[in-house]
């Protein structure tokens, strides 16, 4: 199996200036799991709390750098990875990242935090907001525990802020489940077409030894890259199983890596980064995220 810690360089987006993954261990011990380790002093004094965390402090920021999203991989109720997800500070960088908590007893969730970059309109939309459990992104997330992704914002009959997102000119989401051994949060990530966060997205469910793929999305990929929902990925094969075997997020620009499940001669995976995040019901391995880049 190929090595979890990579050398990664800023991803092919106009959003996400980089992004960085730590590994946690059992004693609170954390260690990069990619070469880059701008964010470690974060990761310490903020990301082990156990909630995920937007920060927009530029005294805390690297330059180039307008806000880092932090958010925890559980596994079995414990911390086992921190991923650090950093918005450019650039004029063309349009996304959005969003923390959405629950609410009291009530089975609904209300914007913890957000980040938009200039995307005034859609932060005023998602303000007041809430969503129950099943409803909406954020509510979606929750009530599936596990990723989910819609495209084609404007007119996604579950994307209930579709008329922000048309006037934003956002066209892909993807939300991710925190899962400690209760509901944590769910955190919304949003591209625009100018600038999408990443190239690809897929969601994948273990079957059997391998796995199998439930959504993709595929912004700013040639078409030869875009696996339909069913492609499945035998024992060892691609980004998934990688997580699987690490218990955790990682890292990898291996060409064979990117390229699994794939019909696309190696070389054109040349070049390209992933980066697979699991989510876990206890210690059971239930889906990954992958972004592609």
């Amino acid at each position: 199996m190929h090595n979890t810690t990579a050398s990664v360089a800023a991803p092919v987006s106009e959003f996400l200036a980089s992004f960085e993954v730590y590994d946690v261990d059992s004693l609170g011990v954390v260690t990069a799991a990619t070469q880059a380790s701008d964010f470690k002093q974060l990761v310490q004094s903020l990301g082990l709390s156990g909630l995920p965390l937007i920060v927009t402090d530029s005294e805390r920021l690297p330059p180039g750098v307008a806000a880092v999203l932090l958010f925890q991989v559980y596994r079995d109720g414990e911390i086992v990875s921190v991923v650090a997800l950093a918005a450019s500070d650039r004029d063309s960088a349009l996304g959005v990242f969003e923390i959405w908590e629950p609410v009291g007893e009530f089975d609904e969730v209300r914007l913890a935090q957000g980040y938009y970059s200039k995307l005034d309109r859609f932060q005023n939309v998602s303000a007041y907001i809430r969503f129950e459990k099943g409803s909406g992104l954020p509510g979606s997330v929750w009530h599936r525990r596990r990723a989910v992704v819609h495209n084609d914002l404007p007119n996604h009959p579950g994307f209930l802020r579709a008329a922000g997102a048309s006037a934003e000119a956002l066209t892909t989401a993807v939300g991710i489940p925190i899962f400690d051994d209760d509901f944590v949060a769910s955190i919304v990530l949003i591209s625009s077409a100018k600038s999408p966060l990443a190239r690809g997205i897929e969601i994948w469910t273990p079957d059997g030894d391998g796995f199998v793929l439930l959504e993709g999305s595929y912004p700013s990929l040639d078409a030869s890259f875009s696996l339909s929902s069913g492609t499945r990925l035998e024992s060892g094969e691609g980004l998934p199983a990688m997580a699987r075997q690490h218990g955790g997020a990682c890292v990898s620009s291996d060409v064979s890596v990117f390229a699994a499940g794939r019909e696309i001669a190696a070389g054109l995976a040349t070049g390209h980064r992933a980066l697979a995040l699991p989510y876990y019901d206890g210690s059971l391995l239930t889906s990954v995220v992958v972004l592609l880049f």
